[in-house]
């Protein structure tokens, strides 16, 4: 069913990379020469891992923000499997919407107007409806745990509607 064997695997190995090259390899030999160079290239490293992300994590939460004039509850790494948008899942307190890092937000819903969702293991499959038809949408999260708890306290009255 998963064709991704990890889709999050890009980001940590742009940190092993940046972190072996930037924050040891290159120190290692500028320093005896130019220590001033070996703390630059340290910074670097330090930004294009945990400073590259900050600033996506910031940028997608302040979209959101944006979009719902609401707080935002929880974001977690996600994956939109059918256009391969990497980006966040955000839930707030009225809505569930996925916000890709470099393009439109695309996936907006109530929570209301989520029916069910399916878990097998990060793969999260919602069963969304609206008037005329229900539409289905799959992520791939980074955090299953996380968005199973979620998602349980969100859908929770729509589950009971269902089975009753």
């Amino acid at each position: 069913m998963l064709r991704y064997g990890n889709p999050f695997l890009g980001r940590y190995l742009r940190y092993v990379v940046t972190l072996l090259i930037l924050g040891i390899l290159l120190p290692v030999i500028l320093f005896p020469q130019q220590p001033a160079a070996a703390v630059v290239s340290i910074l670097a490293a330090v930004l294009l891992t945990a400073g590259l992300d900050a600033v996506i994590y910031f940028a997608a939460k302040n979209k959101a923000a944006a979009f719902t004039k609401e707080d935002v509850r929880v974001m977690i790494p996600a994956l939109k499997t059918k256009a391969d948008w990497r980006g966040y899942l955000i839930m707030t307190d009225s809505y569930i919407l996925f916000v890709p890092i470099f393009h439109k937000i695309t996936f907006v819903s109530e929570w209301r107007k989520v029916v069910s969702y399916d878990m097998e293991g990060g793969y999260i499959e919602l069963l969304i409806s609206h008037a005329a038809y229900k539409r289905s949408v799959h992520f791939i999260v980074a955090y299953p745990n996380m968005a199973r708890e979620e998602l349980d306290k969100r859908t929770k009255e729509a589950r009971i509607a269902v089975e009753v």
